[in-house]
């Protein structure tokens, strides 16, 4: 993706309960802007990159996550 571009992520309900709450390993690099489940328990993440490079969204634990969403923002498309 490129800077200033946002990625939309549709989580079905889990058996388990809710889904933990998303964190990116950089901040600076891409940013959790909305987050939202609605009443049948889908979730819907909204992620924004902000400068080129690689960056992990991960739900729950790091060292054990839920669901991982790994993105490259890059200055111009991979060929």
């Amino acid at each position: 993706m490129r800077p200033g571009a946002t990625v939309t992520v549709v989580l079905e309900p889990r058996p388990e309960g809710s889904w933990p709450q998303p964190h990116t390993s950089n901040p600076m690099l891409a940013t959790v802007t909305s987050t939202a489940t609605d009443s049948k328990g889908v979730t819907r993440v909204t992620v924004r990159a902000a400068r080129t490079g690689a960056v992990t969204v991960t739900w729950g634990a790091q060292d054990a996550p839920v669901f991982t969403l790994r993105l490259s923002v890059a200055a111009y498309p991979a060929q």
